[in-house]
């Protein structure tokens, strides 16, 4: 034993001091790893961090060119809405934004300027009370207190509840038209004056004889009665065409006389009778409901005119209908005739001043007609045809029993 053994022992110590390490060596060991994980998790970090910089800068100038945007949005949402409350201000007409309860929140400088203040915070239906003194005549406007008239159009907000109302003032306008309608009558007189000349000439000289034969005492009472039938005859030929003279002349008709269309047509038939004497007239009327806003007389006499030239249309085989019936909240009354009908040329020109098929005639007639229908807010119409004759149809606006206007302050409020 000696050496060799001691040497053989030795090995075997070393591997044991190997597999058994010593408490340090051990810590200093897990410290190493715990430092290598340690940098590990820092360099991540870092470049985590690193990362999230670079994000941070992507982000704040894609925020930086968003917001650009946004601010250019607003400020030119700004300029438009500068522009349009320029244009508002600018505006003739008035414009009124109303609310979903009611209330007046926005008016123009020309909506302040028709119906006064306080408008801005005011119920709608008090400013309706306060301005707007609705007439029968207004049709489809609307007339003020102080005398102007208005046209009102109104529109639902869409994004929100209320309504945009738009006021027009067109009470110059109506006097313009007014004016320039008396002017054209009055350019018109000169070609009358001419016209009328020669047929007053005829029946005026015809009365005059009449009457001179009236004078001689040597006639007997029948002769007399036929001469004083004949002058009555040209007296009222006078007295027809200076009414229609003086109706196309005035052009305004005062609008006083209230007449169911039953009443028209009563009024009419009465007074036709001395022209239908041996004329076969058929007379319906199927609308006793509802009333017209009229001036009777002159409605009437219009109407006589239509009656006296289906007469004429229908000379020798003389029949003639009248018929008024409802449309809607409309009157219409039909004059037919069963003449020759007229030619398709003439008939586009019915109802033109001075314009006429007779060989005698100053054409004012019909013209008549048209200006005493159309200041009834009405309309005439006339169709024929050749060989079955004409009718003419005078459509008039009917004013319910209540006395129905074009707008009430439920319909704005």
């Amino acid at each position: 034993m000696s050496q060799a053994a001691q040497t053989s022992s030795e090995p075997g110590f070393a591997v044991g001091a190997r597999v058994q390490q010593s408490p340090e060596a051990a810590s200093r060991q897990g410290l190493e790893h715990a430092f290598a994980l340690f940098n590990q998790m820092s360099t991540q970090l870092t470049d985590s961090y690193s990362l999230l910089q670079a994000r941070v800068t992507e982000l704040k100038g894609e925020l930086a060119v968003v917001s650009a945007q946004r601010m250019q949005e607003l400020a030119e949402k700004e300029r438009l809405a500068n522009r349009l409350q320029n244009l508002l201000d600018l505006l003739p007409g008035g414009v009124i934004v109303i609310d979903g309860t009611g209330m007046v929140r926005e008016a123009n400088p020309a909506a302040l300027d028709l119906l006064g203040e306080p408008l801005i915070g005011m119920l709608w239906r008090h400013v309706i009370a306060r301005c707007f003194a609705p007439r029968e005549d207004d049709g489809h406007e609307i007339s003020l207190k102080d005398g102007r008239r208005l046209s009102i159009a109104t529109r639902s907000l869409d994004a929100e509840p209320g309504q945009l109302v738009l006021l027009n003032d067109l009470t110059e306008t109506r006097h313009l038209q007014s004016q320039l309608a008396r002017h054209e009558r009055l350019s018109s007189l000169g070609r009358m004056v001419a016209s009328l000349a020669h047929q007053i000439r005829t029946p005026l000289s015809a009365a005059m004889i009449y009457a001179s034969h009236l004078a001689e005492q040597a006639l007997n009472v029948e002769t007399q009665q036929r001469f004083a039938g004949r002058l009555k005859e040209r007296l009222h030929e006078l007295e027809h065409q200076v009414r229609d003279m003086l109706v196309f002349a005035r052009g305004e008709l005062p609008m006083t006389d209230r007449v169911t269309p039953t009443g028209l047509v009563a009024a009419l038939e009465s007074a036709a009778q001395t022209h239908l004497r041996g004329v076969a007239v058929r007379w319906q009327c199927d609308s006793p409901a509802g009333e017209l806003l009229c001036n009777r007389d002159t409605l009437v006499g219009a109407l006589l005119n239509l009656i006296e030239n289906a007469m004429q249309a229908s000379a020798g085989c003389a029949r003639i209908k009248i018929h008024a019936y409802r449309r809607g909240n409309t009157l219409r009354l039909c004059v037919s005739d069963s003449g020759s009908g007229i030619e398709p040329a003439a008939l586009a020109r019915m109802g033109e001043p001075f314009f006429t098929t007779k060989a005698t005639g100053t054409g004012l007639g019909l013209a008549v007609v048209t200006a005493v229908t159309r200041a009834h807010q009405g309309s005439i119409e006339f169709r024929s045809r050749l060989g079955r004759g004409t009718c003419a149809i005078v459509s008039l606006p009917l004013i319910p029993g209540t006395g129905a206007l074009p707008m009430s302050s439920g319909d704005l409020s």
